[in-house]
């Protein structure tokens, strides 16, 4: 008997392990991969925050920017700047009045983000103010010290500055001939664009969100949480990439850094990571009770029924102990009792199991899905047709035919911006893209750039994502011919190679070095494993959002690995660049018969 009883009480022992320790075990599994679901949702969830701020961004400083150079072309203004030199007091009554109206009809015109609009005259050291109750105020301006203090130390672009309770923007006037300062210009931004960038990063209670210029100092825009003071202590060790978005875990925050456009504003997001775990806790609490409660009902049923169902449980033990995620072998039930109910609840669990990694797998090719939709909206610019309609019909109006054929060239680069007609499109409709392209440039650079552009007949109807030629052009210029003194030459050659396409654009200009060049290939290289794994990281990101590793990226997407683009440099002697994707059928035909390129 006491043999029996001591068989009896290890039996017990050992169907208690065999059904406690398995739902423990899946309990714990499921509990962690809550936690990481949780965590890797709201990254990502983050992640498409960032983006969309940074456009959001982005669009801003492109507007600051046409209004800052709009301003500094305009006759009106520049002939009021010069006549306030004159002795003649009448003359400088007529300058002021043309200043100011010049002045004012932009501020009207920016209105919806600006509130007030200020312009420095360096020689006369004062100031004309522009608002909505304001309309063209003068008084004195000492610029040595305070936010215009930057000015008088060379050309100045865009920066931003802390004045007072609002944010403004400056931008320097300089004579082209010798860069001497001419004045200044300053915008206060309204408040209502920074809430706006608030309301989209704001997605925790917890969070803190910081807006830095390009010194590091804060700007009243950032969104604080009680945290944030600790926070801000770090935000100067903390070294932000130039046009990567950054996610950073760190000394217990998750960390979202992103630099708009040339550096000139930093966003940082901040998230406590006791966010994560204040998320998950009712889901783990509740995968731990539904554990708890199975290890319990295991217990029992074993002390009550060991004798009767230890066959069963043994049988049970063993199918949980086969069991794998990749497998979901359901058990049969054969009985109506306790045991039938833990099968069907073993049964049950594995469903839910199944389900949940199927919810996850969806979720996975959402995020790719997610991927190429950005990298396709970064390239869908938002410009102001109407007001270069106005423009141009300006333009005619006084006979200034060489502004009016600019503007209108503007205005077909803008609706084949805006046009959502496909994503792909033929050769000769990008072909005009980039002459259009071309043709502003040439104007912009008169006498002193030559653009050759050479392309067979066969290429012109083989199909290729929109905006895939004009980012190499603009690129060439950019960061081949404009750095580099004297005359500039850009050959752009398009020809059909069997059944392909390849387009080279090859500019004479500063070149780059082995190790730039190497970056640059390896950046590319790695764009490709990135849209492979969308767990591996965001894409490089430039300035007005398409650049090289954009048109890679959606090659090799549209048309796979063999496709995409080629880099070539040397220091001092130019680069080429060279991109190729699949020919028309009948292009293809024509020029594998014998082609001379």
């Amino acid at each position: 008997m006491m043999k029996r009883t001591s068989l009896r009480v290890r039996l017990l022992v050992i169907m208690i392990c065999l059904t406690t320790l398995p739902v423990l075990t899946v309990t714990t599994i499921a509990t962690y991969n809550t936690r990481q679901s949780l965590e890797k949702e709201m990254i990502n969830a983050n992640n498409s925050r960032m983006q969309w701020a940074d456009q959001y961004l982005d669009e801003l400083i492109e507007q600051l920017d046409t209004l800052f150079y709009t301003l500094q072309i305009n006759p009106q203004l520049m002939a009021g700047l010069t006549g306030m030199d004159s002795p003649d007091i009448s003359v400088q009554y007529r300058s002021l009045n043309n200043i100011r109206e010049a002045i004012t009809s932009q501020f009207y015109t920016n209105s919806r983000k600006v509130d007030e609009l200020t312009l420095y005259m360096h020689d006369q050291l004062k100031a004309i103010s522009v608002d909505f109750v304001n309309s063209g105020s003068v008084s004195p301006l000492d610029i040595g010290e305070g936010p215009w203090s930057r000015l008088p130390y060379g050309p100045v672009n865009m920066y931003f500055k802390q004045n007072g309770s609002g944010i403004y923007a400056y931008h320097g006037i300089n004579r082209f001939e010798d860069h001497r300062l001419l004045g200044g210009i300053g915008v206060r931004i309204n408040r209502e664009v920074w809430e706006e960038v608030s309301h989209i990063l704001q997605s925790e209670d917890e969070s803190s969100v910081f807006l830095l210029n390009d010194e590091g100092e804060l700007l009243s825009g950032s969104s604080i949480s009680e945290s944030s003071g600790d926070i801000g202590r770090r935000l100067q060790s903390l070294a932000v990439s130039e046009h990567e978005l950054e996610f950073r875990q760190e000394d217990g925050y998750f960390f979202f850094m992103k630099k708009v456009a040339d550096g000139q504003l930093t966003v940082v997001k901040a998230i406590p990571l006791s966010t994560i775990a204040k998320s998950a806790r009712p889901t783990i609490a509740a995968g731990f009770l539904t554990g708890g409660l199975f290890m319990i009902a295991s217990i029992l049923l074993s002390i009550l029924f060991s004798l009767r169902i230890t066959r069963p449980i043994v049988s049970l033990a063993v199918s949980m102990r086969k069991a794998h995620v990749s497998n979901f072998e359901q058990h049969s039930v054969q009985s109506r009792d306790e045991i039938g109910l833990l099968e069907r609840g073993y049964n049950s669990m594995m469903e839910r199991i199944r389900e949940l990694i199927e919810v996850e797998y969806r979720q996975e090719i959402e995020v790719k899905n997610a991927q190429l939709l950005a990298l396709q909206a970064q390239i869908n610019p938002h410009f102001l047709n109407n007001t270069l309609q106005l423009i141009g019909g300006m333009a005619l109006s006084r006979n200034a035919d060489d502004i009016y054929n600019i503007t209108r060239v503007i205005g077909d680069l803008l609706r084949y911006s805006i046009s959502n007609e496909g994503g792909l499109v033929k050769l000769e409709e990008e072909l005009k893209h980039v002459r259009n392209y071309v043709f502003i440039q040439e104007n912009r650079f008169l006498g002193r750039c030559s653009v050759v552009i050479e392309a067979d007949e066969f290429s012109r109807a083989s199909l290729l994502p929109r905006f895939t030629l004009q980012p190499l052009v603009e690129n060439a210029f950019e960061h081949g011919l404009q750095p580099q003194r004297g005359h500039w030459r850009l050959l752009i050659r398009i020809r059909t190679v069997g059944s392909r396409t390849v387009f080279m654009v090859k500019d004479e200009g500063v070149g780059m070095t082995p190790e730039r060049l190497e970056e640059i290939r390896a950046a590319l290289r790695g764009n490709v494993t990135m849209l492979a794994d969308p767990g591996a990281g965001e894409l490089p990101r430039r300035r007005k959002g398409i650049g090289l590793h954009n048109v890679h990226s959606r090659l090799v997407l549209q048309f796979g690995e063999r496709y995409g683009m080629r880099i070539y440099s040397k220091a001092g002697a130019g680069t080429l660049v060279v991109i190729q994707w699949p020919a028309a059928a009948e292009g293809g035909e024509r020029n594998a018969e014998g082609s001379d390129y």
